[in-house]
């Protein structure tokens, strides 16, 4: 029989503890690079779509790779109660839709021949209606020249007076580019992301000589002239007590005292009144926090943004609150629960929160007001809230924080205070998707022109892009827009004025005939050649 002294034994029985904790530890590198490995390999080759995360279906239990060793058994065959949620969705219509009647048109009539409007029983036919089939046609960019021919005149009886007619103010002076022009460079380059030498290629094939480097002059000078309307746009944000905010990186090859493969940042704010919605990008070389609270210095209210640091110290301003996003924490659990088939607590966050959804998308269809949708938070939402707040609270304590669990409890967890607050405001959104989707034409522009030149390009983006998004938040016309600005801006002398041309504040009537075609002038064959 061996012995062993009680000494020996201490150390025996620290070594094996050590030991078991280093076990446990790489357990826990090995999951945590398993799930990483599950997340690049879902990105690379899996599909987009979250459906099929949650069962119908869902025992009350932990994913066991991150539940301690001490949960008992008997909480892993527990059950919880599912309510199952139906609706009707109306089918849609599969047919061809009907081209718009304010498409203008050429009629092109087919008609029988004379034979054939004898019958073969000698008889004459008789038209008795029509038939009507409609089709789509369109003649590529039309470009004409729009000759100024001003009158001169001089008087007789001095020969000391000459007058000359005035020259219509151009946006830019002494340029070919008239306002419909720059109009149609803007709207290619901000609204339909073509490059500018796509654009040059296009003015090539149609045997007009304009650069690169002269569109891109022309960007930057139409963003000067429409920079004070921004600056307008953003006292208008910040006038109003609900707001959006996000970011993304882009990339400026020539910035000063900064490499070129360095990133630069193009920031979204966006707010004002549902029906008059103002978007404003702003170009900065950093992701620095002080951005958004300069923006927001003026504001009271709510900004809906991501949990980045920058918006959660804007949110600590007595005058601010942060309103959190759901889809934000949501993606955390889901990663967690595409990474593990057997049913868990993500999984059970994940449906818990797709009832949010669901309230909210009932609410919708229903087009509740604000208060009815504070009511109806109160009573079906909240509650989904708190069983969402058990969960965490109790998973917190048998997860490992380091786990890809424990950092989606640790996120909702630290922001609960900022995802809690749209119960409190019928008017306020369950998340940032609205600031994400108008963020996204930047970035599927940024994919077809890959960088800015210089910081002077950048900031002229910033400004003409923030033009275009808010015409589109408020269903207007894009390049008709921009044609009739530039045509008057330079007329705008007050304040009054500046606000008239605004997005939200024109008057549509006034740009109905901005598409319009001009009685054209074919030249001579003689003047051709």
């Amino acid at each position: 029989m061996i012995s062993i002294s009680a000494q020996t034994l201490e150390q025996l029985q620290q070594e094996n503890a050590r030991l078991l904790a280093l076990i446990g530890r790489r357990d826990n590198t090995i999951q945590n690079l398993q799930h990483q490995l599950h997340l690049f390999r879902t990105a690379r080759f899996g599909r987009k779509s979250e459906k099929g995360v949650v069962p119908e279906q869902m025992a009350l239990q932990f994913d066991e790779v991150y539940v301690a060793s001490e949960v008992n058994a008997s909480e892993e065959g527990s059950e919880t109660q599912t309510e199952t949620i139906t609706y009707t969705r109306s089918k849609k219509s599969t047919g061809r839709k009907p081209l718009p009647k304010s498409l203008p048109y050429v009629e092109q009539i087919h008609d029988l021949s004379d034979d054939e409007k004898q019958c073969a029983c000698g008889c004459a036919l008789t038209h008795i209606n029509d038939e009507v089939t409609e089709q789509l046609d369109v003649v590529p960019q039309m470009t004409f020249r729009v000759v100024h021919i001003r009158k001169k005149y001089a008087c007789k009886g001095c020969s000391d007076t000459i007058r000359l007619a005035k020259l219509p103010k151009q946006p830019i002076d002494k340029a070919i580019a008239t306002p419909g022009l720059l109009a149609a460079v803007i709207n290619s380059k901000f609204n339909h992301h073509m490059p500018l030498y796509r654009q040059e290629a296009m003015f090539t094939s149609a045997g007009i000589s304009v650069t690169r480097a002269t569109l891109s002059n022309w960007l930057i000078k139409s963003a000067d002239l429409m920079t004070p309307l921004v600056k307008l746009m953003e006292a208008d944000i910040n006038d109003y007590d609900i707001a959006y905010a996000d970011e993304t990186s882009l990339q400026v090859l020539k910035e000063k005292d900064r490499a070129p493969t360095q990133k630069s940042f193009m920031w979204l704010f966006l707010g004002g009144p549902p029906d008059k919605r103002a978007v404003v990008y702003q170009y900065h070389p950093t992701r620095g926090h002080q951005i958004p609270h300069d923006f927001f210095a003026d504001f009271k209210g709510y900004v809906h943004a991501d949990c980045y640091q920058a918006y959660v110290t804007l949110g600590q301003q007595e005058h601010i609150h942060h309103v959190a996003c759901w889809a934000h924490a949501r993606r955390y659990f889901v990663d967690v629960a595409k990474a593990h088939k057997k049913q868990g607590v993500a999984h059970q966050i994940v449906a818990l929160i797709g009832k949010l959804y669901q309230i909210e998308r009932e609410l919708k269809d229903k087009a509740a007001t604000p208060a009815l949708v504070f009511m109806a938070r109160v009573k079906k939402s909240r509650p989904i809230v708190l069983q969402i707040k058990a969960l965490l609270d109790d998973a917190q304590l048998k997860v490992p924080p380091k786990s890809p669990l424990g950092a989606a409890l640790f996120y909702s967890l630290t922001h609960w205070e900022a995802l809690n607050i749209f119960l409190f405001d019928g008017r306020l959104e369950l998340d940032n998707n609205l600031g994400e989707r108008t963020i996204k034409p930047f970035v599927i522009g940024r994919k077809n022109w890959l960088f800015h030149g210089n910081d002077l390009g950048a900031k002229a983006g910033s400004i003409l892009f923030s033009l275009i998004e808010t015409c589109k938040q408020n269903k207007i016309e894009t390049f008709s827009w921009f044609k009739y600005v530039l045509t008057h801006i330079r007329q705008a002398s007050t304040l009054e004025q500046l606000e008239n041309l605004l997005p939200y504040n024109i008057d549509h009537s006034l740009l109905t005939d901005m598409r319009s075609l001009p009685n054209l002038i074919m030249p001579e064959k003689s003047e051709v050649n």
